[in-house]
């Protein structure tokens, strides 16, 4: 009997440890999933502080010398494309080449900057490769656009269109602000046509130009729609600012969007005027706490607590002790930290809301000044055109200041102005329109709805 009952109650206990060892098992299992998870979004939290950090470095790095360029061809072995006909063909399903040939009118446009522009620009019709070159550009491939402008200039096998090339790429250079590059090209550009060049632009120059020009106002430094990694050239001329001032003001009024990344750019940036105990203006500044809180969510551990920490500071830079406390207390659930402390600028701090004023003028009052980049939705873009040709025949848009149009903004800019164009009586025309827009304008065909005018460069 003791024989019977002993093996009777070992299934039993082999059964009840099993279960034991099992349950041991799959709480291990679940520890080391959690634990994967964690070390996983560790490692893409130190993987956008490091992206910060990079950018800063190389800002950093490059206020003192010139930036590094893409390498000067000198020859047939300079940059050289090994397949001709590559972006040729990738672009005849969309029948980018096959835009209708410059009239008249416009080929009229085009002259009168030099005699080289008279002789080189006489019979020329559309270039398809400097407009794929030129869409390219608008689509965000600099690099690829670059080498075939470079290519093209090599090659010098475009006719009358070469000189159009040449300028395209000092358009480039100058808008990605590679000074070395444009100088190096520029060299170049005067041992060919025996001429001089375009003259380069620096930021730096303009920004002077700027301050001597309003006097005694406030260095201002106007944030763009999208807040990211991008705003670093903009934290630059801060820089520079902070060094001549002791009072700035700093401008998030056209704020849409922010990215972790330009959250914690900005986040250094405001943390380094506190401590220089810089005086700021600051306009727009509840516009940038609601960009920044749409893409927060209670709970959630994004890839870097930057938005969060940049939104206290924001909140205690406006001296707003409730809200900061409500949302630290929201950032340490989230993040299961104590919750920070609040504490006033010791600073003078001004707010004020955007102010009509503070856009780039639009003069003289017969021109519309287009936006130095035009991206994603262009509806409010055209609405503003709009309601300017309401009150002109002649609608003229001034491009002075605009340096890239996104390739499917292009063509809502183009759907939105058709209208204009073709009600009775209205015209339309593009002033100084850098080389790049103005090529990818030919593709797209607003060449047929409006007179297109290049800047000259000088």
């Amino acid at each position: 009997m003791r024989t019977e009952t002993t093996s009777s109650e070992k299934p039993a206990s082999k059964k009840t440890r099993s279960k034991s060892q099992n349950t041991v098992i799959g709480k291990i299992q679940d520890d080391d999933a959690l634990t994967h998870s964690l070390t996983e979004k560790k490692h893409i939290a130190r993987a956008t502080e490091r992206k910060i950090d990079a950018i800063e470095f190389e800002m950093s790095r490059d206020m003192g010398r010139p930036k590094s360029t893409t390498p000067k061809a000198s020859g047939p072995e300079g940059l050289k494309r090994t397949e001709p006909n590559q972006f040729h063909t990738d672009f005849i399903a969309t029948d980018f080449q096959s835009t209708v040939a410059l009239n008249m009118q416009t080929t009229e446009l085009l002259l009168g900057a030099t005699e080289l522009h008279t002789a080189a620009m006489g019979q020329i019709e559309s270039v398809p490769l400097l407009e794929e070159a030129a869409i390219l550009f608008a689509t965000g491939q600099v690099k690829v656009a670059e080498h075939m402008l470079r290519s093209a200039i090599d090659s010098d096998n475009l006719g009358n269109a070469t000189p159009l090339a040449w300028f395209m790429l000092f358009d480039l250079y100058q808008i990605e602000q590679n000074q070395y590059a444009f100088e190096s090209l520029s060299l170049d550009y005067a041992g060919k046509y025996e001429t001089s060049p375009p003259v380069w632009h620096s930021s730096e120059v303009l920004m002077d130009a700027e301050e001597t020009k309003l006097e005694g106002a406030i260095p201002t430094v106007s944030f763009p729609a999208q807040l990211d990694g991008e705003i670093i050239k903009l934290l630059q001329k801060l820089n520079t600012f902070s060094e001549k001032s002791k009072v700035l003001k700093l401008d998030f009024g056209r704020v849409k969007t922010v990215d972790p990344v330009g959250c914690g750019l900005l986040l250094r940036a405001m943390r380094n005027l506190k401590k220089s105990k810089h005086d700021l203006v600051v306009v727009g500044a509840q516009n940038l706490t609601e960009q920044i809180r749409s893409i927060l969510e209670v709970g959630r551990r994004d890839e870097t607590e930057a938005p969060w920490l940049l939104l206290m500071e924001v909140l205690q830079l406006l001296q707003l002790k409730e809200a900061f406390e409500e949302a630290s207390i929201d950032y340490c659930v989230t993040f299961e930290v104590s919750p920070p402390a609040f504490e006033a600028p010791t600073s003078k701090v001004t707010t004020a809301a955007p102010e009509v004023s503070e856009e780039p003028p639009q003069e003289p009052s017969d021109r519309f000044l287009m936006p130095k980049v035009i991206e994603g939705s262009t509806e409010s873009l055209v609405k503003e055109i709009q309601e300017h040709a309401k009150s002109h025949d002649l609608v003229v848009l001034d491009c002075s200041q605009l340096e890239r149009v996104e390739f499917g903004a292009s063509a809502q800019l183009l759907n939105g102005l058709v209208p204009i164009s073709g009600a009775k009586g209205k015209s339309i025309q593009f002033h100084e329109v850098n080389y790049l827009v103005m090529h990818l304008f030919n593709a797209m065909g607003l060449k047929n709805i409006a007179a297109i005018v290049p800047r000259k460069q000088s």
